[in-house]
């Protein structure tokens, strides 16, 4: 029984990944901006945070295109989605 409840936390702690299409390096600093802002925002040691920053950042050649692959947990990337959707509305309600 141990092992299955074991396999079922490792599951939950899968690392996802979500890739953004990058159009310019100004584009590239912001986003790499708002994930440090998060992750401080969450309080991660210094080590973790050292940890998640590290982000490839792959460039495509034949399209001329930059792609950046940010990694974590589930739990992590919901967080930072929400994180961005706030940010969004008080960039909004301050026009």
């Amino acid at each position: 029984m141990e092992t299955i409840k074991s396999k079922e936390k490792n599951q939950k702690n899968e690392e996802k990944v979500i890739t953004i299409k990058i159009e310019d390096i100004n584009q590239l600093k912001i986003i790499l901006a708002t994930w440090y802002s998060y992750l401080l925002s969450k309080n991660h040691s210094q080590i973790e945070i050292q940890t998640l920053m590290k982000i490839p950042v792959f460039y495509n050649i034949e399209k001329d295109e930059l792609e950046l692959i940010i990694s974590g947990s589930e739990h992590i990337l919901k967080e930072l989605n929400e994180y961005v959707s706030h940010l969004n509305n008080s960039l909004r309600n301050k026009k």
